[in-house]
């Protein structure tokens, strides 16, 4: 059981696992800035919006630091990650990202190097204004499930909060398991972006296309190798928010 923890003046708290607090991730420091410490593995902080609006995060550290705001699912928001190097500081770093529904988030500090300390600090302005209809699809947990072998069409729509579709591959067979992407319909072709994910890891792609294959922005393809049984998750997106029709392919080789 969840309980909320830290009510901020900013329209956000912090989430604590009850039973779990030794393993949940601390609250995001809000206003003044907290020391923090990180190492190989990234450290997290945890949100939670109580409505849509902007999370700013500023942080700077002894080490080279970039920054990403995931979701519940571990899937990072559109413009949640940043690695920009603030006036040529590699451990400073400065996060504005638009947060389009209510809900739990987790802010990811990683360190390109061997770690060290910095300085962190968050900021969440409400703008219930930017709240979007959630799309059913856009989450891993929710992904459509498809056949291998079988072709799968779907459009993407960012004007109206579908931004991408997530898709879930069981494979019959261990071997290589290759997907594809390609237009539906005729005029001019997308520009669509394909993201194959092997874990629960869906901050990270096993494989990522965005080549604009045979010179067509549409045509895009990924191979991953699976295991009999295993799920493997699809992601399909749009470049520069244009609607967008497609197929989805796939193919498994033994």
């Amino acid at each position: 059981m969840r309980r909320l923890l830290g009510l901020s003046t900013f329209g956000v708290v912090a989430v604590m696992a009850g039973s779990m607090a030794a393993q949940a991730p601390a609250p995001l420091p809000m206003g003044a800035p907290a020391q923090g410490k990180v190492g190989d593995a990234p450290v997290e902080y945890a949100v939670a919006a109580k409505t849509a609006g902007v999370l700013s995060v500023a942080v700077q550290g002894t080490s080279d630091l970039s920054l990403q705001l995931v979701d519940e699912d571990g899937q990072v928001l559109p413009d949640g990650s940043t690695d920009r190097d603030l006036n040529g500081n590699e451990g400073t770093e400065l996060l504005s990202a638009t947060v389009t529904e209510p809900g739990a988030y987790r802010l990811r500090v990683r360190s390109g190097g061997s770690g060290g300390t910095f300085q962190i600090a968050g900021s969440f302005m409400s703008f219930p204004a930017f709240q979007r209809p959630g799309d059913p699809d856009r989450r891993p947990a929710t992904a459509k499930a498809g056949a291998v072998g079988k072709a799968l069409e779907d459009g993407l729509d960012p004007g109206a909060g579908d931004n991408w579709d997530w898709w879930v591959l069981k494979a019959p067979e261990a071997g290589t398991l290759t997907v594809v992407t390609r237009q539906v319909g005729t005029g001019d072709a997308p520009d669509l972006v394909l993201e194959v994910f092997t874990d629960a890891d869906f901050a990270d792609a096993k494989n990522r296309s965005d080549q604009d294959l045979q010179g067509n922005s549409a045509n895009e393809s990924a191979t991953v190798q699976v295991t009999a049984g295993q799920a493997v998750h699809v992601k399909v997106s749009s470049n520069f928010g244009r609607a967008a029709k497609y197929r989805l392919s796939s193919s498994l080789a033994p």
